[in-house]
């Protein structure tokens, strides 16, 4: 029987939720990231196809176009999709799926993917979260990181509307991943986690 879940890791720029998904997929062999299209240029260390698919506006636009999309955002100027295509190979060999994305993407895959679960991951201060982010984007001027800041606000305020929370402490960052992969594997393989406690928060 194909049991193929859709999982949907969420949170601010800074918050460690690309650390966390990789980390999840060393650990489940059935579960596989969607990798996102993006206009955006590649910072040092990404590869393409992997990280994402980077591509130009112009082919950004014909995806659109040609309804490739589950959903599209523009987010700090840059455009970012997933395609129908990845997620339906995975689901056709019964491989479960990881989105790792920001909570406006994460709204509109909810809508057209009612079964997928949510997991909302939250720094445990804002303080915490604007030096990740100052120490991440080091190029980036004051201005740039407060508007990353204002949206972090804006997509905590909206964080009760996953259907679960975790928070990644500083320093405690392997605590978060277990957190998230104990609710994975709930949804992976219930049986087995029958009469087990899920923990929410790291």
């Amino acid at each position: 029987m194909n049991n193929a879940q859709i999982f949907i890791v969420m949170g601010p720029s800074g918050v460690g939720k690309t650390v966390i998904g990789h980390a999840l997929l060393r650990r489940f062999k059935r579960l596989k990231k969607i990798v996102t299209y993006t206009t955006r240029t590649p910072r040092p260390n990404e590869v393409n196809n992997v990280d994402y698919h980077f591509v130009s506006p112009t082919e950004f636009t014909q995806k659109i176009q040609r309804g490739d999309f589950i959903e599209h955002a523009t987010v700090h100027g840059d455009s970012y999709g997933s395609a129908w295509a990845d997620l339906n190979e995975l689901q056709a060999q019964g491989i479960s799926a990881l989105f790792i994305i920001d909570i406006q993407g994460a709204k509109i895959l909810k809508k057209k993917l009612r079964r997928a679960v949510t997991i909302f991951i939250e720094a445990d201060t804002l303080d915490a979260l604007r030096a990740r982010i100052s120490r991440r984007r080091s190029n980036e001027t004051l201005e740039q990181i407060e508007r990353r800041m204002q949206t972090a606000r804006r997509e905590l305020a909206q964080k009760n509307w996953a259907n679960h929370l975790v928070i990644n402490r500083q320093g405690h960052r392997q605590e978060a991943i277990q957190a998230v992969a104990q609710l994975i594997k709930g949804h992976m393989y219930p049986r087995q986690m029958r009469g087990r406690t899920v923990v929410l928060k790291a």
